[in-house]
């Protein structure tokens, strides 16, 4: 009989390597939006860049659960490809409600 220890992957829960995750998603959010340019009220440049990065950091907070969260349920063993495919289905979906968010609230 085949040890079953062996093909079996431990159950870790859903908060499993939380913090690492939480890290990258912050400054991946943070970095990404501090690049995007500002082409109007120049005089307000630092307040832009301050809410910008703000916005960026709420960004990789929600990706970083939602990463997460997928990760930990759908990706038990660290499939590689699952894992990239979770990261790109995180920050679009992510994206998408942000963007939508910003247009339903501005509108």
């Amino acid at each position: 009989m085949p040890n079953t220890a062996i093909y079996s992957t431990p159950n870790y829960g859903l908060w499993y390597k939380w913090r690492g995750y939480t890290v990258r998603w912050l400054l991946f959010g943070l970095v990404v939006s501090l690049f995007q340019p500002i082409v109007d009220n120049l005089d307000q440049l630092w307040e832009q860049k301050l809410n910008q990065g703000l916005g960026g950091l709420a960004f990789g907070a929600v990706c970083a659960v939602v990463f997460t969260l997928a990760e930990n349920s759908l990706n038990v063993p660290r499939i590689k490809w699952k894992s990239w495919l979770f990261v790109f289905v995180t920050w679009l979906s992510v994206k998408v409600i942000f963007v939508s968010s910003l247009a339903l609230t501005s509108a």
